[in-house]
């Protein structure tokens, strides 16, 4: 791997329920035009309830994620054989300790970007260790890859999908 920020390992989550509340706000407005008594009322909290729990169900998965790519990459840190508590070493973090104290959930309305911003001399250092260094024997890791795989969500239609359908169904129970 080049000695470049191409290849910075993240898990995205993106939720956009607005053509949903279009669509709804739509069939609300037919339905109170067309005096349906409070049907159009009930039908736009339904809608508010539907987009909040798919809302809560995307947050929920990525706070799981993080929690599991956090986990592995603790699991898996490089250590040296004589790296323990009470030396001096052990006081100082190295950058894989550094990056999972980074390892953040980055939110932007409805979208979610986990990534480590670690940095060593403007290299980020969660690219190496998820694919690893040959060049410096350094093994590659993969807490980000294992971490999509474990819980489905690098799956077309996978876990992720299912939550937030379930989410959105449980708005619409009455």
């Amino acid at each position: 791997m080049s000695w470049n920020n191409d290849n910075i390992p993240e898990i995205d989550f993106d939720y956009d329920d607005s053509q949903m509340k279009s669509v709804m706000a739509q069939i609300s407005a037919t339905l109170d035009k067309n005096n349906f008594g409070d049907a159009g009322a009930k039908l736009r909290n339904m809608t508010a309830q539907a987009s909040y729990n798919g809302e809560r169900a995307v947050n929920k998965m990525a706070e799981q994620t993080t929690n599991e790519v956090r986990d592995l990459m603790r699991e898996r840190q490089y250590r040296q054989k004589s790296y323990h508590p009470g030396i001096k070493a052990f006081d100082h973090k190295a950058n894989n300790q550094h990056m999972v104290d980074r390892l953040k959930d980055h939110v932007d309305g409805n979208k979610h970007r986990i990534y480590s911003d670690i940095t060593n001399g403007g290299y980020n250092y969660s690219q190496a260790f998820e694919f690893g260094l040959l060049t410096r024997r350094y093994p590659a890791h993969h807490p980000f890859q294992d971490a999509a795989t474990h819980l489905g969500i690098n799956q077309l239609n996978g876990v992720l999908d299912a939550e937030v359908d379930e989410a959105i169904k449980r708005g619409f129970d009455v």
